[in-house]
C-alpha cells in the first residue's frame, strides 16, 4: 500500500502517529512545504520500503532509528535544511538501493557500515554534496562510495566518474565512453534498432524530430551521463528518454513554486538531466530497473511510445 502526496502545497509537520500506518509501503511527500524534525512515529512503518522526503522544509537530522526500516529500498531528503551526519545505523537496511541526500545540511563522512552496501547484490547508488568545493577544494560531506557527487553551493551534479576514476563495473549507471573508438553511433543504432524498435524501424528513415530520433541524439550527444551502449541500463535510460520527447506537459514536475518542464533540466530529480534515471522526477526502482513511474496530474500530452514495453519489470 502507498500514500503520495508529493508536489501539493502542503504545510505543517508530519505526525507522530503516522507510525499507526505500518501497512505502508511506499510514503511520498516530496515537493510540499512540510518542516520540522522526522518524528519516531516514521521508524515505526515497518514495511516501508520507498521514502520520498525531498524538497520540503524539514530540519534536524536522521535517526539512528532507521535501522527499523529494515525493508527500506529508496531513501530521499535531499533539498532539506537537515543536518548532522548519516548514521552508521543506515548501514542495517540491507535492502536499500538508492540514498539521496544531496542539497541539504548533512555533512561529515558516510559511514563504512552503509558504504559496504554499495557492493553486492543491492548495489546502493549514493547522492550526496561530495564534490570538492572549487575555492577549498574540500567536499562538504566525504563520501568515498557516492555514484553521483553534487556541489553544496551550485548543486550542480556529476556522476562519480566524472569526479574522479573509478574500477565500478562497467555495466551499471557509471560505466561511460571512453574514447571515440570505444563505441560507435552506428553500434548504438544497431543495438537500439533491434533491441528497443517497433516493426523494423531504423533511425535512417526517421525525420529529425521524431522522438526517437531526439531521444538518441540526447543520450549519444547530450546526456552528461555518458553511458557506454553496452551499459546495463543504456536501453532503460533510453526508452525514459524517449517517453520525454514523446509526451508534452506544462507540469511534468515542479520545484518549490516554479512549474518545470520534463525537458528542462533546472533541478537534480528532472528527467534528462545528469544523474541516474532512477531519481528522475517520480521514477521507481528496484536493483537500478524501472519498475514504477507516477505520471498521473501531469497534463501530459502526446502518444505513449509502444517502445515503452522495453521496461519489461514496470508494477505500478
Amino acid at each position: 500500500m502507498g500514500l503520495d502526496l508529493s508536489w501539493n502545497n502542503l504545510t505543517g509537520i508530519i505526525p507522530e502517529n503516522i507510525g499507526h500506518a505500518n501497512v505502508l509501503e511506499i510514503l511520498s511527500l516530496q515537493g510540499n512545504e512540510l518542516n520540522g524534525t522526522l518524528p519516531n512515529g516514521l521508524f515505526e512503518l515497518t514495511n516501508l520500503k520507498y521514502l520520498f522526503l525531498g524538497d520540503n522544509g524539514f530540519s534536524g537530522s536522521i535517526s539512528e532509528n532507521i535501522e527499523q526500516l529494515a525493508n527500506l529500498r529508496q531513501l530521499t531528503v535531499s533539498e532539506n535544511p537537515m543536518a548532522g551526519t548519516i548514521p552508521s545505523a543506515l548501514g542495517l537496511c540491507k535492502h536499500l538501493e538508492f540514498l539521496n541526500i544531496d542539497d541539504t545540511n548533512i555533512e561529515g563522512t558516510i559511514p563504512e557500515e552503509v558504504c559496504l552496501l554499495t557492493q553486492g547484490n543491492n548495489d546502493l547508488q549514493i547522492q550526496a554534496d561530495c564534490s570538492r568545493d572549487k575555492a577549498t577544494a574540500v567536499p562538504f560531506i566525504k563520501c568515498d562510495c557516492c555514484k553521483i557527487c553534487c556541489d553544496h553551493n551550485t548543486h550542480e551534479c556529476k556522476a562519480e566518474s566524472d569526479e574522479q576514476p573509478s574500477d565500478i563495473d562497467d555495466q551499471h549507471t557509471t560505466s561511460t565512453i571512453a574514447s571515440n573508438s570505444d563505441v560507435t553511433r552506428t553500434q548504438a543504432m544497431e543495438k537500439l534498432e533491434v533491441e528497443v524498435l517497433h516493426r523494423g524501424a531504423t533511425f535512417n528513415e526517421m525525420a529529425s524530430d521524431d522522438p526517437r530520433q531526439l531521444a538518441l541524439n540526447w543520450i549519444l550527444d547530450e546526456d552528461g551521463m555518458g553511458l557506454d551502449f553496452n551499459a546495463r541500463n543504456f536501453i532503460q535510460r533510453y526508452t525514459l528518454a524517449l517517453l520525454a520527447y514523446s509526451l508534452d506537459s506544462q507540469a511534468w514536475g515542479v520545484t518549490g513554486d516554479e512549474t518545470v518542464n520534463l525537458r528542462v533540466v533546472e533541478s537534480n530529480f528532472s528527467w534528462l538531466s545528469s544523474v541516474d534515471e532512477c531519481s528522475w522526477y517520480n521514477v521507481t526502482c528496484t536493483s537500478g530497473v524501472v519498475t514504477g513511474l507516477w505520471l498521473d496530474e501531469y497534463s501530459l500530452i502526446g502518444t505513449i511510445p509502444p517502445e515503452i514495453s522495453r521496461l519489461v519489470q514496470l508494477d505500478f
